[in-house]
């Protein structure tokens, strides 16, 4: 009878629904579990969805008269009085740049900056020479590099490795199984920072050094292709994404936003 098909559907999804809880996944409603069945892409952002969000200092490069030690004790000095920054400009010091990416202060009477190249170059007017540029390119590897300047002039930079998470790899290798060939990362990072993490993950397509804006378009780009994406996100940053997306999915131990 036609009664018992209308039945069989609500009852399928609630029960979808409440299986997903006990695995402390909400799912907001059941065309969003309609979406997931037929999406053939899945775009992740990298830094706290594929990492951890958990920097760790790999090196620190001194130019001119302040010790690495020195350069140090000051990064820790400004991070102790505005956290909040100094955390988003470590886990995306390339980096994705509306929200907040670096600080402009003073130490001793003289302005201290620290923070993402383009915030400290571009917003900030600080040069870095080119010696120092190779020299930086030299030393971080695939880290990411948070630059300090003190009075106008670079002093040093500190490199910052964020590794995957250890199941994201299996994670990856299992949605393939699943029939999701287009796989994708977006990153704020730099160039060496995301093809090392890509390459680590068993990743191919991969976008580095992208905005929050940027990101928007790209997954309007891919469903104007006709494909149907799944956006994978953790924070703030990925906000305009997770909206376009067919279907979005938030990390639940990254931003409380």
């Amino acid at each position: 009878y036609s009664c018992a098909i209308k039945l069989s559907t609500p009852i399928a999804v609630i029960s979808a629904i409440r299986e997903a809880a006990v695995h402390d996944i909400t799912i907001k409603g059941c065309k969003y579990l309609e979406a997931f069945s037929n999406a053939d892409t899945i775009v992740f952002d990298k830094t706290g969805t594929l990492t951890n969000a958990e920097p760790t200092l790999e090196k620190i490069v001194s130019f001119g008269k302040y010790s690495e030690e020195e350069i140090l004790k000051i990064a820790a000095c400004l991070e102790e009085h505005f956290p909040h920054s100094v955390a988003n400009a470590v886990v995306n010091a390339a980096n994705e740049r509306g929200i907040a990416h670096g600080i402009s202060t003073t130490l001793h009477g003289k302005k201290a900056i620290i923070g993402s190249k383009h915030f400290v170059v571009e917003d900030e007017h600080i040069t870095v020479t080119d010696e120092q540029d190779e020299l930086i390119n030299e030393k971080s590897g695939a880290c990411s590099v948070l630059y300090l300047a003190i009075g106008d002039e670079l002093v040093g930079v500190l490199c910052i490795s964020d590794p995957p998470r250890a199941d994201a790899k299996d994670a990856i290798a299992e949605l393939k199984s699943l029939g999701i060939d287009n796989i994708v990362m977006l990153t704020g990072d730099s160039y060496k920072a995301a093809k090392m993490t890509a390459e680590q993950l068993g990743i191919t397509e991969y976008k580095y050094q992208v905005l929050p804006e940027d990101k928007h378009k790209y997954i309007e780009d891919l469903k104007d292709k006709g494909h149907c994406v799944i956006m994978v996100g953790d924070g703030i940053n990925d906000t305009p994404a997770l909206a376009a997306a067919n279907v979005s999915v938030a990390m639940n131990d990254a931003s409380d936003i």
